[in-house]
């Protein structure tokens, strides 16, 4: 089992790609492709490495990765919205700031669906709590990716020329 120490640094690994190439950036959609392969590969060794399965282990996979596929989708929704975002910043119209809330929350209430549509399944197949310490590091990880963001991407009204 890996410990927590090792695991922040797995996290802070991900972010790292995660943030350097997506944020502010203009990604191909080949690039973007690339970014969450290779960000899926990494994770799950450190799923792999966290997660002590036993028998469970080729059911928890299989969910796994159903899982990852969807995740990944909706993973180019938000790139997507961050994208148009940096696009009209720092010019960005009421009209646009009113559009890019309303595609952000149609994000989080498709990802928190799909959360507890994939927390359900394993819990039938694996049991609660394997089940529940997956989703803790999958919102571990989900919250690291967050913060990095929302530390990348200046708010509105922000003048860059200050920083």
């Amino acid at each position: 089992m890996i410990n927590l120490s090792t695991l922040k640094t797995l996290a802070a690994s991900f972010i790292l790609l995660f943030a350097a190439n997506t944020v502010f950036s203009q990604s191909a959609q080949t690039e973007l492709e690339i970014i969450q392969e290779a960000f899926g590969l990494d994770k799950k060794v450190a799923v792999a490495n966290f997660m002590e399965l036993g028998d469970d282990a080729e059911s928890f996979w299989n969910i796994y990765d159903e899982y990852e596929a969807e995740r990944k989708e909706l993973g180019k929704m938000r790139l997507k919205i961050i994208a148009d975002y940096a696009k009209s910043y720092p010019t960005i119209s009421d009209e646009q700031i009113l559009e890019l809330f309303k595609r952000t929350e149609a994000f989080k209430k498709s990802f928190g669906k799909l959360q507890k549509t994939y927390f359900n399944r394993m819990r039938k197949e694996v049991g609660t709590s394997k089940a529940a310490q997956f989703w803790q590091l999958e919102n571990y990880f989900n919250a690291m990716i967050q913060a990095e963001i929302y530390a990348q991407i200046p708010f509105i009204g922000e003048n860059l020329d200050e920083n």
